[in-house]
């Protein structure tokens, strides 16, 4: 069905690519380090990718799924396998298209993703702003309100979503998110990288 799909696409929006990570400790924040000189090691990260876990809650259904995604600068390639992509799904696109191959149904293209999820489930997600909410990143060129824990986020208030930084690990010494929750009125989007992969092939 469509709603599964984009429920689908919504879930999966995140994570990515290439030396790896497997869980370490959480790291404790580096007082030596400014956040400024922490997001700026974040915006050198371009290509990546995440395996893990998403969830999905609102005031009448909850799903969850095991995903696997690959991001290169704005292209992305999503693996999605579990009980919301019964058979598998895969997706792809860019910031500027999507396009949906889930099992026994006719692929799906919008070069407005935000715009059809809002007609097919009611409610608009900033499709643009995950992969840099997923590396612990705000979203450029838009205003938000960060809580920090020292030189990390801790909360970020942006696009009416608020996001929360739960745990972190960390690769080559940057801190990355493991578990994050995204919260919109009655929409909780829960995220977990069981593994971080940054860099090219």
């Amino acid at each position: 069905m469509l709603h599964r799909a984009f429920l689908t696409v919504l879930m999966a929006v995140t994570l990515s690519a290439c030396s790896s990570l497997t869980s370490e400790p959480e790291p404790a924040p580096d007082a030596n380090t400014s956040w400024e000189a922490h997001l700026a090691r974040l915006q050198t990260i371009n290509t990546w990718e995440v395996t893990g876990k998403a969830g999905i809650r609102d005031s009448k259904t909850r799903h969850s799924a095991s995903l696997a995604w690959q991001q290169q600068e704005e292209f992305f390639n999503i693996e999605l396998t579990g009980p919301l992509g019964q058979g598998g799904a895969r997706i792809s696109g860019s910031p500027r298209g999507i396009e949906i191959h889930a099992a026994g149904e006719a692929p799906i293209y919008s070069n407005m993703p935000e715009a059809l999820m809002e007609e097919r489930l009611g409610w608009r997600f900033p499709l643009n702003n995950l992969p840099y909410w997923m590396k612990g990143q705000p979203a450029p060129d838009s205003e938000y309100t960060p809580v920090f824990d020292t030189n990390r986020l801790k909360t970020l208030q942006q696009n009416n979503w608020q996001i929360n930084y739960l745990r972190y690990t960390s690769q080559d010494g940057i801190p990355l998110p493991v578990k994050i929750v995204l919260n919109q009125g009655n929409l909780r989007i829960t995220l977990i990288a069981k593994e971080w992969q940054i860099g090219a092939r």
